[in-house]
């Protein structure tokens, strides 16, 4: 995914604006991608919903159209509001969507993981015995909608190019890449915390971990002479 942010941001103009979906390409786009302009990266923050970015990147062009818009957004979040593309077609609304497929719900499959030891339901696989990563055909998908220009990077090499040519295009456009399951996480200083209270069926080891959390948290604020029940401004 970092990869791919690095090749975007190389043949994106300054005053390209991106849209972008919830989950990982929404943390890791916060993280990696430089903005140089207001009002070029839209995001549907806070709660996170999905199947935003797709129709707000169709607003954005609609609203800057000599600006180009990119819309990075993954599978899941994508099959949302897939049926807008055919508002892209219709209209002939010039949008690149930047399909980041790594085959499920990733971000939330590592919460599933973390607050109740396991996943359910949040990858994409063949249950044929197989368990390979299921995946719907995107270009295919795009061109059913009347999309000329949908392709499938084949080689990190290529993501550049596949995204240079669908913007020189000036046409709706997608290009889908293939990403894996497995995001690293950078090593940041915490400088907040999530309260997530954990579900009554979460194993002892996360109960404690979350009352620890709290614990510490609870300290923090006693110390900054912050009430426990005012939120912590992200930003203040």
């Amino acid at each position: 995914m970092l990869r791919t942010l690095r090749e975007l941001r190389k043949v994106l103009p300054r005053n390209g604006i991106v849209t972008v979906g919830s989950g990982h390409p929404q943390s890791t786009t916060k993280q990696a991608f430089p903005v140089y302009e207001p009002r070029t990266h839209i995001t549907s923050g806070s709660f996170s919903s999905m199947g935003f970015a797709l129709p707000a990147a169709i607003g954005a062009k609609l609203a800057k159209p000599d600006a180009p818009v990119v819309c990075i957004i993954g599978d899941g979040d994508f099959m949302m509001s897939v049926q807008e593309l055919a508002v892209c077609a219709m209209y002939d609304i010039p949008v690149v969507f930047l399909v980041l497929n790594n085959s499920g719900y990733i971000s939330i499959r590592d919460g599933q993981n973390y607050l109740i030891g396991r996943q359910i339901g949040s990858e994409f696989n063949h249950h044929n015995g197989s368990e390979t990563p299921y995946s719907v055909d995107f270009p295919l998908l795009a061109k059913s909608f009347g999309f000329e220009v949908a392709t499938k990077v084949q080689a990190a090499d290529d993501i550049a190019s596949n995204i240079k040519n669908a913007l020189d295009s000036k046409a709706p456009a997608l290009v889908e890449v293939p990403i894996t399951r497995d995001v690293s996480v950078a090593a940041a200083e915490v400088v907040g915390w999530w309260d997530f209270p954990v579900l009554p069926t979460a194993s002892d080891a996360v109960k404690a971990d979350y009352k620890a959390g709290y614990a510490a948290e609870q300290h923090r604020r006693s110390a900054s002479n912050v009430e426990l029940s005012e939120p912590v401004s992200a930003v203040g």
